[in-house]
Order: structure tokens, then C-alpha cells, then sequence
């Protein structure tokens, strides 16, 4: 699961927390048995050239657009043959959305500005969900074409998305989706299919209750309910049965005892150290300024109050070690801005300046800079 508004990646167990992950500006797309895909979209520019003959200019992508977060821990980054601008699933594959050469370009007119317009071959690349590959190319699995704009189920109707999409459970041969029948009727629609039918075996509709979530377990369906019951607004858990027309009240929520199941808050966030490593991964051994060399990169200390230590030489100062102490969070344990963005150019900067304290500064042959 992914933190709401966070990039933080977790594998919950019945255990609880078993690890996390830094999610590097991507958003979970869904899960296999090679572990969570996640996904950033690529914004593909218009391409316009002057002739028809001009190479299409490179697209540039400073961050990896696919990655597969492995399920005992770490992060792959999965490079791709073209230009990935789009992705979805089902349940059995991950969908891909590549421009790709071959290449052709067509002349426009209007609107503004005036050429030849580049317009690459689509191709939906069909994954398998327990692949684990470092790169995709175009030709390793089954593929498609794709004609005209890209479109996701990520922008179909809203209850397209609740009935077939975002609200479902799979549980031996059958498949469970739940959503609300329309945005008005205040009426949810249950549905289970069996295998690979089209037809559902058992349809309920339930007015007045709103689901926040649901599990399946053999021809079982939990769902965690809101609705209203005697009169007054109650929170339930329900179970459903396949080919049974009535739902079960097992428990209301509002009393049900759970401090025996409760974990205490971690001391440090879950994904601290997969954030380090990524941190540690995008700034070691890289020179900012042709002035900087033997550049190293390592975390000092312990969260909330230790420092990434980043030491180099430099041109100028070759009797010292040069080292730049960076927060990465506050006082309160809240993780500050990406340093990984902004502090190359600060770095670059500051060695082509020689904007650093004087020499007598240094301590035992180390400059903190």
C-alpha cells in the first residue's frame, strides 16, 4: 500500500509493517508476486520540426518512469525501449504505453507554430505481473497497437472505475467489485463473478451503505461499512457470501475492541532507510563542478538529527577534504525538501565561486563546508 500523499511505500503483513519503501516521485499502480509497480507519467512534448526528414529531438527523462519495489525490499528501476507515456493493469498483467520508433511526420498548419508534426508508433506492452525485468523491450512480450490519444481506465466513468476498478477483492476463482450504482441514488451495487464469466453470480444492491473498505477470502466478502441501521448512522463489518442473497452483520465497529491489536507509532519513518539509500545513490560519485572530485556520500547519525555527508576535493583546496553536512529532516522528525534537487546546483555552485569558509577553519585536514 502506498501512503496517502506520501511516497511512501509499505508491505503490510499480518505481522504488521514488514518494511518500506522510498517510492522516488512514483505512485503505486499495482502489485504481483514479483512485487508493487510503480509508475510516473512522462509528459511526451509536441515535436515540431521545420522538414519532414528532422530526427525527432531526445526525449529527456531525469527520472525513471518505472520501477518494481521488490516484496523483501529495495527498488529496481526498469528502463524501457521508447517512451513510456502511459500505464494500466488487470489481473493478470501490467499494461504499457510506449511510443516507439518506427517514426513518421505529418505537416500542420494551425494550430501555432507551423511544421512537421513527429508522431511515433503506440504500442501497448502487455507484462505479466510476476515479471521482474530490468528492461522492457519491445519485442519480449505481447503487444499491441495503439491508435490516438492515450487512454487509461484511470479516466473512464467514475462508476466504471468503482463497480470493475478500484473497489474489488479475488479470492479462489471468485472476483468481488462493489461500488455505488450512481452519484445520487445513494445505492451500492455488489457484484461476484466466478473465473473467467462475464456473468455475475450474485448481484445485491444495498441502499444507504458506503463502503471504506473490503477483503475476500474463499467465496467470502468482508466489507467495512457505513450505513444506517435502526434508525441511526452505524459502522459495521458485513460478510457476503457467494450465491447467498442476504448480507451478515458480524460486528458494529463503533465498539469493537482493538487496543489489543494496536502497534505503538514507529520511532522514524518506515521508509527512512530506503530514502537514505536513495539519497546516498543519486549523489555519490558525481561531480558537480569540474572542480570536484572523489566525491562520497553517506548518512551520519540517526534520524530525526543526522546529517547526509557529502565529501569531495577540490581543485583549489587539495591539502583538504571538503564536506557538506545536509538535513534531511526537521526538528520534528519531518522530512524537509528532496536535497537530490537542489543541492547539486548549490554544490556546482558553490566550488566554481570557491564560496567556502577560510582554511583555518579546518579540522584535522576536514573542511565543513
Amino acid at each position: 500500500m502506498q501512503y496517502r500523499g506520501t511516497e511512501t511505500l509499505a508491505r503490510i503483513t499480518v505481522d504488521g509493517v514488514h518494511h518500506a519503501e522510498y517510492l522516488e516521485g512514483t505512485h503505486l499502480l499495482t502489485a504481483g508476486s514479483s512485487g508493487a509497480w510503480c509508475f510516473r507519467p512522462t509528459q511526451v512534448r509536441e515535436d515540431i520540426a521545420p522538414t519532414a526528414d528532422t530526427s525527432p529531438r531526445r526525449q529527456v527523462n531525469p527520472e525513471p518512469p518505472l520501477v518494481l519495489a521488490d516484496p523483501s525490499g529495495g527498488i529496481t528501476t526498469v528502463d524501457m525501449d521508447g517512451v513510456l507515456a502511459a500505464a494500466d493493469f488487470d489481473d493478470d498483467s501490467v499494461h504499457l504505453g510506449v511510443e516507439h520508433d518506427p517514426w513518421t511526420r505529418t505537416y500542420r498548419d494551425s494550430p501555432a507554430p507551423a511544421g512537421y508534426v513527429l508522431q511515433r508508433t503506440k504500442s501497448w506492452i502487455y507484462l505479466p505481473l510476476d515479471a521482474a525485468p530490468n528492461r522492457v523491450r519491445l519485442d519480449d512480450h505481447p503487444r499491441s497497437n495503439a491508435a490516438g490519444s492515450w487512454h487509461t481506465s484511470e479516466y473512464a466513468d467514475v462508476t466504471y472505475n468503482e463497480r470493475h476498478r478500484r473497489k474489488r477483492a479475488v479470492a479462489e476463482g471468485i472476483r468481488w467489485h462493489w461500488g455505488m450504482t450512481d452519484k445520487r441514488s445513494n445505492v451500492l451495487l455488489v457484484r461476484a463473478y466466478r473465473d473467467n464469466s462475464r456473468m455475475p453470480e450474485l448481484e445485491l444492491r444495498l441502499p444507504g451503505v458506503h463502503v471504506a473498505a473490503g477483503a475476500a477470502h474463499g467465496d467470502q466478502l468482508w466489507l467495512l461499512a457505513h450505513y444506517a441501521g435502526s434508525g441511526k448512522a452505524t459502522r459495521a463489518l458485513m460478510q457476503l457470501t457467494a450465491g447467498q442473497i442476504e448480507p451478515r452483520i458480524l460486528t458494529a465497529t463503533d465498539d469493537l475492541d482493538v487496543s489489543s491489536w494496536c502497534r505503538p507509532v514507529a520511532p522514524e519513518p518506515p521508509d527512512h532507510a530506503s530514502y537514505i539509500r536513495y539519497c546516498v545513490r543519486k549523489l555519490h560519485g558525481r561531480r558537480f563542478s569540474p572542480l570536484m572530485h572523489d566525491v562520497q556520500a553517506e548518512f551520519v547519525g540517526d534520524w530525526p538529527y543526522g546529517r547526509l555527508h557529502v565529501r569531495f576535493k577540490h581543485d583549489d583546496y587539495k591539502e583538504l577534504i571538503l564536506v557538506a553536512r545536509l538535513r534531511l529532516y526537521d526538528e520534528q522528525g519531518q522530512r524537509l525538501d528532496d536535497v537530490t534537487r537542489y543541492v547539486p546546483t548549490e554544490l556546482m555552485e558553490q566550488a566554481d565561486t570557491r564560496a567556502y569558509p577560510d582554511r583555518s577553519h579546518a579540522v584535522n585536514g576536514v573542511l565543513y563546508v
